[in-house]
Formats: structure tokens, C-alpha cells, sequence
């Protein structure tokens, strides 16, 4: 016999992606109480435990919700537990499409960065409400990755916005949620965050936009703008 715990809202994916209506009932703070309870839930798994632990996928629907909205990190049918060793290479590459690191899935080489990726991914998903990879949007539209860069890239953050959240967030709240995520998908898995320093950086307040766009730009990956007057307006907003 298995026993569950009963969660009241059951899975994420249902929530951004069924019929809820013309209002959804995820407001910005509340997917990004998602966001970092997710996180949370994946630095036990990589810095908590020894083994290490890479969930291997890591996507909307097995992010399970309780009455209040906290999440809980489910699935671990695909797990792996990685020792001392950085990587695994496997022949047998799992997980779910759209979600899956790049360097993953074409050389099978495995470790806690390719849930960080999984992890950028699913950021997207919950501000955007769009699904990874739609076939049924326009070609530009389709791949959810680079169509959120030409967005950022063309000064239009707040059009990537899930159009069934009741309100918007700060200027200032979007930027920094956008660039975690950019940095989370980064081509070079080296260069992506440790899930430790992605909780930090979705926790501070006084988040360095300029020198983190330095620090964490590769080629063909796009700043986030800064429209003139827009730090002024972002310090006062709360």
C-alpha cells in the first residue's frame, strides 16, 4: 500500500494551462511563492543530500499544490543520485520535451544543471502561462525559450506576461524573475546558477541588474533593458 499525502490544488499544470477562467486565481505573488518553494525543494535535492540527488524532470505537472498554494516537488520516478563524481553520462536520455537540457540530450551527459535548466524553464512557463513548445502558436511563438528573448530584446518584458494574472508585477519584480530565468537556460551549463545563488537571487531585494547582465550574458542571450526614467520608477515601487 502507498499513501499520499492529499494536496487540496493538486498539480501546477492545471492551473496555468486548464479552463480557470478569464481571471486566474495565480496572482504574481503567489507564482513566485511557487517559484522559490520549487527551489527550495531542489537545493535539498542537490546541496541537502549525499548522494546528490537530479530529479531529471522537473516540469509544471509535478509541481503539486497545497491549500494555500505551496508547492511540492513530485515524481521522482526518474531520479538519479549522482556521488562525489560531478557527472553521469547515460544512454537513455529521460525527462520530457521541452524541458530538457540541450547538452543533456545530445551528448547524455548528466548532472544538477540539467535540472537548473528544467528549473529556467518552468519559471518561464509560470509567467507566461504558455507551455515550452506550442505547435499551435505562430513560428515565432512556438519554442517558448527564444520567443521570451526577442520579447526581452525587443523592450516588451511585460508582453510575455500570462494575460490571465489579475494584476501586473513591478517593473522591477519582472526584470529580475526574467533574468533568473535567462540565466537559468544559459547555452553553456557552466554558466548557469547553482540553485543555492538562484534562491539568493530571487530573495534579495537590491538585485544588481547591470553587473549580473554582465557577468551572466553569452552570445545571442539578451540583456534586459533599462528604459530611460525606469530606475527611478523601479525604486519607488514596492
Amino acid at each position: 500500500m502507498l499513501v499520499y499525502e492529499y494536496v487540496d490544488n493538486g498539480n501546477l499544470e492545471q492551473w496555468l494551462h486548464g479552463d480557470v477562467g478569464p481571471t486566474s486565481p495565480l496572482t504574481w505573488d503567489i507564482r513566485m511563492n511557487i517559484i522559490l518553494g520549487t527551489a527550495k525543494g531542489l537545493m535539498y535535492l542537490h546541496e541537502g543530500l549525499e548522494p546528490k540527488v537530479v530529479h531529471r524532470d522537473v516540469k509544471s505537472s509535478n509541481i503539486l499544490l497545497d491549500k494555500q498554494w505551496n508547492p511540492k516537488l513530485s515524481d521522482f520516478g526518474l531520479a538519479k543520485l549522482l556521488g562525489s563524481e560531478r557527472s553521469y553520462v547515460t544512454t537513455r536520455v529521460m525527462g520530457t520535451f521541452g524541458y530538457v537540457a540541450p547538452e543533456y540530450a545530445g551528448t547524455g551527459m548528466l548532472n544538477e544543471t540539467s535540472d537548473i535548466y528544467s528549473f529556467g524553464i518552468l519559471i518561464m512557463e509560470i509567467i507566461s502561462g504558455r507551455i515550452p513548445v506550442d505547435y499551435n502558436r505562430p513560428p515565432g511563438e512556438v519554442n517558448l525559450v527564444e520567443w521570451l528573448k526577442i520579447m526581452v530584446s525587443n523592450r516588451n518584458s511585460e508582453g510575455v506576461l500570462d494575460p490571465k494574472m489579475p494584476e501586473k508585477p513591478s517593473s522591477r519584480a519582472l526584470k529580475k524573475a526574467l533574468l533568473v530565468a535567462l540565466r537559468c537556460v544559459d547555452p553553456d551549463s557552466q554558466k548557469r546558477p547553482k540553485i543555492g545563488h538562484v534562491i539568493h537571487m530571487l530573495e534579495v531585494d537590491d538585485f544588481p541588474y547591470r553587473d549580473e547582465r554582465r557577468t551572466a550574458r553569452v552570445p545571442g542571450q539578451p540583456r534586459l533593458p533599462e528604459k530611460p526614467g525606469n530606475e527611478a520608477d523601479d525604486k519607488t515601487e514596492n
